[in-house]
């Protein structure tokens, strides 16, 4: 009886041993994968476009941007605007009537079919539209209040013509303030704020879109309080990590 039992502890042992390997190679291998993600995301990070073209200037700011290219233009060395077309695309940008200390990081990417004229205005609030700074709305397709913090509303105006297809994604670079926040812009058949779909993607707030109009972010009022901050992108792959570490050796020393 005491060889039976003894053989009978030993073969619960060894399957528990098993377990715990097959386990620890588990970990092992989201550990590694979440290292390899991490390094993926810093490498990204890192690959930083080419100098922005510094505006000096007040007033409208003549551009040009040849096709299948990519350029940025810095406001007041804060507000930077990027360009990415398929086509040849001129015009103005004006963003004087930013805050001075305004740091706002917005991307157009555009696909057309032939050349197209594209003027910018940045404001900070459109009164005439009720835009202000604080204020809350109950936008189209959203069944929840929307307020205005961001302090960024861009106006884009083409020469397409009703038979050509534009395709385009409107970015702005996500923050602690904005976060959980939506794009929207003035539908002026029906005199309000319209949301579109928005996800976060490499760090920047994207909606797609066809037309162009007045448009800028808008926040859940619930997403406005910030006093618990959320993890996202590598932050949290870091704590993944580190509690798969943990785990690995707490394993271990168990054996």
């Amino acid at each position: 009886m005491l060889f039976i039992s003894h053989t009978f502890t030993n073969l619960n042992q060894f399957k528990c041993e098993k377990k715990m390997k097959k386990l620890s190679k588990i970990l092992i291998g989201i550990f590694t994968f979440a290292i390899l993600f991490t390094l993926f995301n810093i490498n990204t990070v890192l690959a930083q476009p080419d100098a922005p073209v510094p505006v000096n200037q007040s007033g409208m700011y003549p551009y040009r941007m040849q096709a299948q290219n990519k350029t940025a233009y810095q406001f007041q060395n804060r507000t930077r605007l990027t360009l990415n077309s398929n086509v040849t695309i001129e015009g103005y940008m004006n963003c004087d009537n930013l805050p001075q200390n305004g740091d706002k990081q917005f991307e157009i990417e555009l696909e057309a079919e032939r050349t197209l004229q594209m003027n910018m205005t940045c404001t900070r609030e459109e009164e005439q539209l009720g835009l202000q700074l604080g204020n809350t709305y109950r936008v189209r397709n959203r069944n929840q209040n929307l307020s205005y913090q961001e302090g960024f509303c861009i106006r884009i105006q083409t020469n397409k013509s009703g038979e050509e297809q534009i395709k385009s994604k409107l970015k702005i670079q996500a923050n602690d303030e904005n976060q959980g926040g939506t794009w929207a812009f003035y539908n002026e058949t029906q005199g309000e704020w319209e949301s579109v779909a928005t996800t976060l993607q490499a760090g920047y707030l994207v909606c797609e879109t066809d037309h162009f109009s007045y448009w800028t972010i808008l926040i859940p009022e619930a997403a406005t309080d910030n006093s618990i901050p959320a993890f996202t992108g590598v932050g949290l792959v870091i704590v993944i990590s580190v509690i798969a570490v943990v785990l690995v050796v707490y394993l271990n020393k168990r054996k």
